[in-house]
């Protein structure tokens, strides 16, 4: 009779803890594949570019964001886009944590998260603000990279914000299912036969006192469809596509309308 020997399979583990104040870095850990870098594009606004090494992620794997920034202007992207493997067993974990304090605005600006087929990811993001603070928050998750020809069939995928504004809690939603399946998401109800989708999330008084023409930049058409809706001291944008490609460019138009005529940050674009 054989034996089977079962290998443990190796995974990715990663911490990143980032303190900024004042516009000075003073705060840098990087463990395991997790990295940062600030690009000097000799822009007015400070970038923090987002490094995973390993890759991508999978099963198992566990990677954890700390951020403080304190009376700073910062955007925060990541190098490339964060691809979401198969993978069977445990979900890969990934939690971030940012904390903006003193008259701080951030721009998190992450590229896009690709959910391949049987992927396995469990996400929680927490957002603190104080009261004079600002955030601009774009997140987009495409389902199979459609620009190789790679179909989304199921996977799991639990995602979980929290954004708390002046100690209190603004906005909350969650995604969370044991299975989500093509045939689920291809109903009018929910992605309506596309496989791209952001969320912007507008908080502060900066960007709130200057929405009135807002709706004339949204995107909607055979391939891209958008709206909007503000209360309770947020905006929030929901946007669907037919791919990644029509989504980027209706994201721009939203991006380029709250630098108010400034270039979008490099690190968003290349």
């Amino acid at each position: 009779m054989m034996n089977i020997i079962q290998k443990k399979l190796e995974k990715s583990k990663g911490r990143l803890e980032v303190k900024i104040k004042d516009q000075n870095l003073q705060k840098l850990y990087q463990q395991g594949s997790l990295k940062a870098l600030m690009p000097d594009f000799h822009e007015n606004l400070k970038q923090l570019m987002l490094i995973n090494t390993a890759g991508g992620i999978t099963s198992g794997d566990e990677y954890d964001y700390e951020f403080e920034i304190d009376n700073s202007n910062l955007c925060i992207s990541t190098q490339a886009a964060e691809k979401i493997y198969s993978g069977y067993g445990n979900p890969a974990n990934l939690k971030i944590n940012l904390n903006l304090k003193n008259n701080s605005t951030v721009f998190w600006l992450p590229k896009e998260l690709i959910l391949f087929n049987n992927c396995n990811l469990k996400r929680k993001i927490d957002f603190n603000l104080s009261k004079d603070s600002n955030l601009i928050l774009c997140e987009n998750i495409i389902f199979g990279r459609t620009s190789m020809k790679e179909i989304f069939e199921k996977g799991y995928f639990s995602d979980f914000w929290n954004i708390n504004f002046d100690d209190k809690l603004i906005h909350s939603e969650a995604v969370n299912t044991n299975l989500i399946e093509k045939k689920n998401l291809n109903s009018f109800s929910t992605l309506n036969n596309n496989s791209a989708v952001a969320t912007i999330i507008i908080v502060g008084k900066k960007f709130l006192d200057n929405i009135d023409d807002l709706s004339d930049i949204l995107t909607n058409n055979e391939n891209t469809n958008s709206n909007y809706s503000n209360w309770d001291n947020k905006l929030i944008v929901r946007l669907l596509s037919k791919d990644s490609y029509n989504l980027k460019f209706a994201i721009d138009k939203i991006l380029s309308y709250f630098f108010e005529g400034s270039k979008i940050p490099k690190i968003w674009n290349i």
